[in-house]
């Protein structure tokens, strides 16, 4: 009886995929639901280093344990979702903004997997999250088999590279657990150097106080060294030097995703952005992902750049 159930979540587990496959995504795994108690030794000391942004939530219980959101979770599944579209010149805005907000297309996805495992599994429940969730995304889909560490701190795939979003479903149907890769990246160094707030140590992690993909949504008051590392680059939202030097992405084919790839605008106009009252601005980029910090903080980074911009003939 045991050998026919664990035949029989296989072929439910083939089905899935071939679900997921069928709506263009072909990098899905399964994760345990934890605990994880290597996870919360890393919580630990990223927290003992001080190495801790206001986005990083306090409670590591909740992060390392999907039964404490769902309490009868018995595994996760994970999906990848690549959003590269290539190179575009004049860029001022990180890739993974071009298209529309990635937690839209990705929930959208994610109901429709959801959905039809509720039609195929008559008990099925799940819980989908996109990056907001209680989990650490990139932690899950490395348990799940998806990907391996680069230094940089970015989840790397064979296929996408490092050019891509992550969503999960908490489950509580027992689908048969995939296995971490045990890889790391070619370890060349080139993000390190190329880094503009230095934050990549070397050993896996990351101080993120310096990350300018970081510096350009935090808001109050900035520091000269927050500044230098704002302007060291003309990008206004987001950082994407550490992938952009990365050899692990290079020849990443571009997203056959349509929410990434339909709609692309790589640059936002300062002049533009200044004459829309607020209202304007949620109506205009209401679903664009540089938008959920507001009007204010984007002009902010235009101000700061305006020198750079204008030195080298960049987007206004």
């Amino acid at each position: 009886m045991i050998m026919v159930k664990q035949q029989q979540e296989k072929s439910m587990k083939q089905e899935l995929l071939a679900f997921a496959s069928s709506l263009g995504i072909s990098q899905i795994g399964i994760a345990p639901p934890g605990p994880f108690p290597e996870l919360a030794a890393i919580l630990r000391q990223r927290a003992d280093r001080g190495h801790l942004t206001e986005f990083d939530p306090g409670e590591t219980d909740v992060r390392i344990d999907a039964r404490l959101t769902m309490t009868d979770a018995r595994s996760i599944i994970v999906a990848l979702f690549p959003y590269y579209t290539g190179e575009r010149a004049g860029s001022n805005l990180a890739k993974y903004t071009w298209g529309r907000d990635y937690h839209l297309v990705i929930k959208d996805y994610l109901n429709q997997i959801g959905s039809y495992l509720q039609t195929t599994l008559p008990e099925f429940r799940y819980q989908a999250h996109v990056d907001t969730g209680p989990l650490i995304d990139r932690y899950l889909a490395w348990q799940a088999g998806l990907g391996f560490y680069g230094i940089n701190s970015c989840l790397i795939n064979d296929e996408y590279g490092s050019w891509f979003f992550i969503g999960y479903l908490i489950s509580n149907h027992p689908f048969p657990y995939d296995r971490p890769l045990q890889r790391t990246c070619q370890q060349c160094g080139r993000c390190q150097a190329a880094c503009p707030g230095r934050i990549i140590l070397g050993d896996g992690t990351i101080d993120p106080r310096l990350c300018k993909s970081y510096l350009t949504q935090k808001k109050g008051s900035l520091s000269p060294q927050e500044l230098a590392v704002i302007r060291a680059t003309g990008t206004l939202f987001g950082c994407d030097i550490c992938q952009d030097v990365c050899p692990h992405n290079k020849g990443i084919p571009q997203t056959t995703l349509s929410g990434f790839r339909d709609t692309v605008e790589p640059r936002l106009s300062c002049p533009e952005l200044s004459s829309l009252s607020n209202r304007q601005f949620r109506d205009t980029f209401g679903e664009r992902a540089f938008s959920w910090r507001g009007k204010s903080i984007l002009e902010r980074n235009c101000r700061i750049l305006e020198e750079i911009l204008t030195m080298t003939g960049g987007p206004q």
